[in-house]
């Protein structure tokens, strides 16, 4: 019983940092589930990526009302992340079960990854510094981390956002982050589903903190330094890496 309390709390303020930031669904969920909760890296990442798609789609209605999602970011964006996300889904589903080791790896090195990009100081940036190709690339690698890890969509996401949108509208940045999550999340989690690797108990319970979580989030997001909330959200990060590599390598 509070063990099913401290998870709906963690999850509420993950979906909090979902509605602000875009990140956190995939980056801060499943690090938790692993290293505080013993839940094996499999069946987080398959029953995070539903949670952060139900969470997702409440903070995305909610943004998208606020008139700040840029569709046509968003088509360029698919291109490259949805398939990225059945070449993710094939590698843990015919590798990944079989050896968790490579799966926890390969969670860690992504942390890592979205820890920098959210910790690095970030210049003025334009709009359209991205080609249609690279756009497209940079997706396929975003989905394919979705769906191996759950990580990605946030962080990584705001990185190929900022080239494309520029960063002069934070709101227009999550608003549209937090809807290219969407259908990855969906895609993924379908597949899962149907592999039979989601608890669906946890999921319940992740999902009672997480959308009143996400609505707070979402509506405060106008008020908040999301900059430099983010900024703490990469040190939390880095720690979770440092913990899911010492699992890894049996050194925890």
């Amino acid at each position: 019983m509070i063990d099913d309390l401290v998870l709906v709390l963690m999850a509420g303020a993950v979906g909090a940092l979902v509605g602000l930031t875009g990140v956190g669904g995939g980056a801060v969920m499943t690090p938790a589930l692993i290293l505080l909760f013993g839940v094996s890296p499999v069946t987080a990442v398959a029953t995070d990526l539903v949670f952060a798609l139900v969470t997702k789609i409440v903070s995305g209605v909610i943004h998208n009302k606020a008139g700040v999602v840029d569709w046509t970011a968003l088509k360029k964006m698919w291109l490259g992340s949805l398939p990225g996300v059945a070449l993710g889904v094939f590698a843990v589903v015919f590798l990944f079960v079989e050896n968790l080791t490579a799966l926890t790896v390969l969670l860690t090195l992504l942390l890592i990854v979205t820890a920098l990009s959210m910790l690095k100081p970030k210049p003025h940036i334009q709009a359209n510094r991205m080609s249609r190709a690279g756009t497209a690339a940079g997706g396929l690698f975003i989905g394919f981390s979705v769906a191996t890890t759950s990580v990605g969509a946030g962080a990584l996401g705001m990185v190929l956002l900022r080239s494309l949108l520029g960063d002069e509208d934070s709101r227009r940045l999550v608003g549209t982050d937090v809807v290219h999550a969407i259908p990855l999340a969906l895609l993924a989690g379908l597949s899962y589903g149907f592999a039979g690797l989601i608890d669906w108990n946890l999921l319940v319970i992740l999902l009672t903190g997480s959308v009143p979580g996400v609505i707070f989030g979402s509506l405060l997001v106008r008020k908040i330094n999301t900059e430099i909330l983010r900024r703490i959200v990469g040190l939390v990060l880095i720690l979770a890496a440092a913990g899911i590599g010492a699992k890894a390598f049996g050194l925890a």
